[in-house]
C-alpha cells in the first residue's frame, strides 16, 4: 500500500496538522461512524470541555481502529464537527487528536449549532486505509476492556513491521528498533541523545533538551511535572500542560504542549533524511 500526502505550495495550508491532498494505492478503506466523547457504557466524558472530549474521542478512535488492525496513523480523511466553534479551540481539539500521530490526514472542520445530544461538543468521523490484501487480526485482545478505562497490562509486542522498502516509516519506530538491536546505540541514546538522534538525521531545534530513558521491566517510572509558577493562572489541564504522545505500544513522548511544533520538526527531519525529500511548509512556518 502506498499513501502519498501532499500540501502543494499553490494551495494555502494553515498548519501541518492537516494534509491538503491524500492519495492511496492498493488499499482497502475502513469507514468509522462518527465518534463522540462517551465511554463504553455510553456515559458522557468531559462535559463542557472541548479538549477533554477530544481526548476521549481519540481513545475511542484508537479502540475502534485497533479492532481491524489499524491506528490513527492510518487515517487518511477526517471530518470534525464542533459545537460553539471559535478558532481559539483549534489547539484544544487537534492536540489530543494528533497526539502520537506522525502523518496528518485530509481534514475538514465544520462548526455546528448542536449534535444529537446536548452533552457532546465534538463528533469526529474518519476514513482509514489498510493494505488491500491479506487478513487483519484485531490489534487488541477481544475482551471487555473499554476505551477510556484502565486496561490490563498486555504482553510486550514487537515493533510494527517495516515498510515495503525495508525502512521504518516513522522516527519513533526506527529509534526503538535501533535501540533494541544495537546496545551501543542504546547506551549512547541515554548518554548523548542529541548526537544519537543526529546520527539518524534528526536535529533537535535550538533551545530544546531531550532525555531518553530505556524502560526496564523491573522499574516503576514516575515523572514529576514542573511546578506552577506564581504568576501562572489556574488551569484544568492534566499534569501541568504536559502531553503524552504515544504510538503502538513501544514508546512515549512526554513534553510540554508548546514543544509539539519542535517534535513535529524532528519527525519531519527524520522523514527527509530517510527519503531524501524536503517537506513543503506553509509560509508562516518558515
Amino acid at each position: 500500500m502506498s499513501v502519498n500526502r501532499v500540501s502543494p505550495p499553490s494551495v494555502h495550508n494553515p498548519t501541518d496538522q492537516i494534509s491538503q491532498v491524500v492519495t492511496v494505492d492498493g488499499t482497502r478503506l475502513v469507514h468509522l461512524s462518527g465518534q463522540v466523547a462517551w465511554d463504553v457504557r455510553g456515559r458522557p466524558v468531559g462535559l463542557g470541555d472541548h479538549e477533554a472530549q477530544a481526548a476521549q474521542i481519540a481513545r475511542n478512535l484508537d479502540a475502534a481502529l485497533a479492532a481491524v488492525g489499524a491506528t490513527r496513523n492510518d487515517i487518511i480523511e477526517e471530518t470534525v464537527y464542533v459545537v460553539d466553534y471559535t478558532p481559539r479551540l483549534l489547539p484544544a481539539i487537534f492536540g489530543p487528536l494528533r497526539a502520537g500521530v506522525a502523518e496528518a490526514p485530509a481534514s475538514t472542520l465544520v462548526g455546528v449549532p448542536a449534535l444529537f445530544a446536548p452533552e457532546f461538543l465534538l463528533e469526529v468521523r474518519v476514513v482509514a486505509a489498510l493494505p488491500g490484501r491479506g487478513s487483519h487480526q484485531p490489534a487488541v485482545p477481544a475482551d471487555d476492556t473499554a476505551a477510556g478505562e484502565p486496561a490490563s497490562t498486555p504482553e510486550p509486542r514487537r515493533v510494527r513491521a517495516t515498510s515495503p522498502t525495508g525502512e521504518d516509516q516513522d522516527l519513533e519506530t526506527a529509534l526503538t528498533r535501533r535501540a533494541w538491536e544495537d546496545p551501543a546505540f542504546a547506551a549512547r541514546l541515554e548518554r548523548e541523545p542529541l548526537k544519537a538522534l543526529a546520527s539518524m538525521g534528526v536535529h533537535v531545534p535550538p533551545g530544546v533538551k531531550v532525555q531518553v530513558r530505556l524502560q526496564k521491566r523491573d522499574t516503576l517510572y514516575y515523572v514529576l511535572p514542573p511546578a506552577k509558577r506564581p504568576d501562572e493562572p489556574d488551569r484544568r489541564e492534566p499534569v501541568n500542560l504536559m502531553d503524552l504522545w504515544r504510538s503502538a505500544d513501544h514508546f512515549v513522548w512526554l513534553l510540554p504542549e508548546r514543544l509539539k511544533t519542535e517534535l513535529l520538526a524532528m519527525r519531519r527531519g527524520f522523514h527527509e533524511a530517510r527519503t531524501g525529500t524536503i517537506t513543503t511548509r506553509s509560509s508562516h512556518e518558515a
